[in-house]
């Protein structure tokens, strides 16, 4: 069924709230499907996903522009989480959208991310990742927000 997924999490998915390392990629947010579920994050049309997020650092500003965002894999048998979408290079729509504008249908082809595969499937072992590589640390703190678009999200029971 689909879901409304941010960093807040949901009864079936917990999400939490990580720094980043500062000028290498990190996780900021990680999220995982409770015992018996499976998250699916799925490109809508070919062309990614739609997110929206808010970025800060400890003083409230922004990120900076050339902040890089990925969505990483990680599961028990990998050494290192695996980066499954494409670079979002440049958080500069993001940075002058409010997360309301960021929601509106008239800029959804501008706050997408897109996944190398048609889908990313994690099981209840396994961890999402939205990552970010940037000069500057997040402070969930000071604002910072992220959600996904609840028609490319969809959690089930992994027996279904």
């Amino acid at each position: 069924m689909s879901e409304t997924l941010s960093n807040l999490g949901t009864r079936q998915v917990e999400a939490t709230e990580e720094t980043n390392d500062a000028g290498q990629i990190s996780s900021i947010l990680t999220l995982s499907p409770i015992d018996g579920m499976e998250l699916e994050v799925s490109n809508m049309g070919g062309a990614g996903f739609p997110v929206q997020f808010k970025l800060f650092d400890s003083n409230g500003d922004p990120l900076p522009l050339d902040t890089e965002v990925y969505v990483r894999w990680d599961a028990p048998h990998l050494d290192q989480p695996e980066v499954v979408s494409f670079k979002l290079s440049n958080i500069g729509t993001f940075n002058r959208l409010s997360i309301k504008e960021q929601q509106n249908t008239e800029y959804r082809d501008r706050t997408r991310i897109e996944l190398k595969g048609r889908s990313l499937v994690v099981e209840d072992i396994e961890e999402m990742e939205i990552a970010i590589n940037s000069s500057a640390v997040v402070d969930w703190s000071q604002g910072t927000e992220f959600y996904f678009d609840d028609k490319a999200v969809t959690v089930r029971s992994e027996e279904a």
